[in-house]
């Protein structure tokens, strides 16, 4: 039972999946900053640096800390010398095992067992709680671990979980609102009836939007370790006084980011000075992000080229030619690296003008003004529905995962998306041929 509290306040530090044993993927050859400098490890060494400035209670781990199994060595020294550190400083770790670390996690909690600030919960799908304490206020976790590799059926299924005094949170490693699936799916309804005050899931690494009055979802991994993992990442920090959660905001420590940067190329007037044009547009973004002494160390960028532009033959062979030479941009003290570019463009050259065409410019043409209709349309609602049935084998991806909308909206976004892509491609193709044999 945790005694740490820092004055009318209690700190937590909750994280989710980390997988440390692996690395991050896409990283240029010649870059400055290797794939070890911009690890889950160093999310993790740092996550354990922000927990003891911050005095905080205790460090959540909500499944995946491990990769894999044969990590055993590498997870026994990372995760080890950062629970010794945590423990030295007073702070508690309590983890649940997810469907990554099912053998591992428990593996490495038994050579911590001298080690009391390092607790598993629910080892072999038992659910299991532990109540912290402090001056600040009460707080007891419910957590369940996974058992094996695959679990089919809801962990929450027959499962009474009595409140304590204080707040009461759940710890998980779920699949949620994903019914038939073999990692712990879980509906949301049961969440809400297990009659808990929040619940903190790992397994999905696009984090929700978490609030202390909307206390469900996913934290999301703990650094991205691809560019489909884009966008801040870090621990939540939440801050409970009394019997209620005050504040819970995410902590973006994480050393490598993923960014995707749309640069509309319509005021190009120089083919030639495209870098200049898109180096301009990155230092803004910089700025927009972080604070000059703040951010992560390293970025990858996934630019996409958009707008009306008279260079629709040019920019496709320019992009390339960018993902190729930009493997190392110097920004504010950060690493950039371009690691695709794309070109949206479009020629100048009104839509619906080109729709009037009796061709397969007009018709393409046609087909993308119909995407910007209201969802009501019939013509927009027939169009969807073709092209859902041939994109579903892949919109099921866990990255395509939404955050606050709902099945039916995400879905049809991500077709949107694909189409708007697709047919803007194909046009600027079309055009260029119709250039050419001009």
């Amino acid at each position: 039972m945790g005694s740490k509290g820092t004055g009318r306040v209690m700190k937590i530090l909750a994280v989710g999946d980390i997988h440390l044993g692996r690395l991050p993927s896409r990283i240029p050859e010649d870059f400055p900053c290797q794939a070890r400098e911009l690890s889950p490890e160093e999310a993790w060494r740092r996550t354990v640096d922000l927990a003891i400035g911050e005095q905080v209670a205790a460090v959540l781990l909500a499944g995946d800390v491990i990769e894999s199994e044969k990590d055993f060595f590498e997870g026994y020294r990372a995760l080890g010398d950062g629970v010794n550190r945590l423990a030295e400083a007073g702070v508690e770790v309590i983890a649940v095992a997810g469907n990554h670390d099912v053998e591992v996690l428990p593996r490495l909690a038994r050579t911590l067992a001298d080690q009391p600030a390092f607790t598993l919960l629910g080892e072999g799908g038992v659910w299991q709680s532990h109540t912290l304490k402090s001056s600040g206020g009460q707080v007891t976790i419910w957590g369940w671990s996974f058992p094996r590799r695959q679990v089919s059926n809801s962990p929450l299924a027959g499962a009474t979980l009595e409140r304590g005094a204080g707040l009461t949170l759940g710890l998980l490693h779920c699949d949620l609102d994903q019914r038939g699936s073999a990692y712990a799916p879980v509906m949301r309804r049961e969440l809400d009836d297990a009659g808990l005050d929040g619940w903190l899931l790992g397994h999905i690494h696009l984090p929700h939007q978490l609030r202390p009055d909307s206390l469900c979802g996913y934290l999301g991994c703990l650094s991205g370790m691809d560019p489909g993992e884009h966008g801040a990442r870090g621990p939540w920090m939440l801050t409970v006084a009394g019997d209620r959660l005050e504040n819970m905001e995410q902590i973006p420590i994480a050393p490598l980011r993923w960014e995707r940067l749309q640069v509309d190329v319509g005021e190009l007037d120089d083919i030639g000075k495209l870098e200049e044009f898109l180096l301009e547009k990155i230092q803004r973004h910089d700025v927009s992000l972080f604070a000059s002494d703040s951010g992560p160390d390293a970025v990858g960028l996934r630019v996409q080229f958009t707008g009306q532009t008279r260079f629709v033959r040019e920019i496709p062979d320019s992009a390339r030619q960018l993902v190729e030479n930009a493997n190392h941009i110097g920004i504010s003290g950060r690493h950039y690296f371009i690691e695709h570019c794309e070109a949206l463009v479009r020629p100048r050259t009104d839509l619906a003008e080109l729709a009037a065409r009796n061709d397969p410019l007009g018709l393409l043409a046609g087909k993308l003004l119909l995407l910007d209709r209201p969802q009501e349309d019939l013509e927009r609602q027939a169009l969807l529905k073709a092209a859902t049935a041939s994109f579903r084998s892949t919109l099921s991806e866990s990255r395509w995962r939404g955050v606050e909308s709902s099945d039916k909206e995400l879905l049809e976004a991500q077709v949107v998306e694909r189409l708007r892509r697709t047919g803007t491609t194909a046009l600027q193709t079309l055009w260029a041929q119709r250039e050419s044999a001009w």
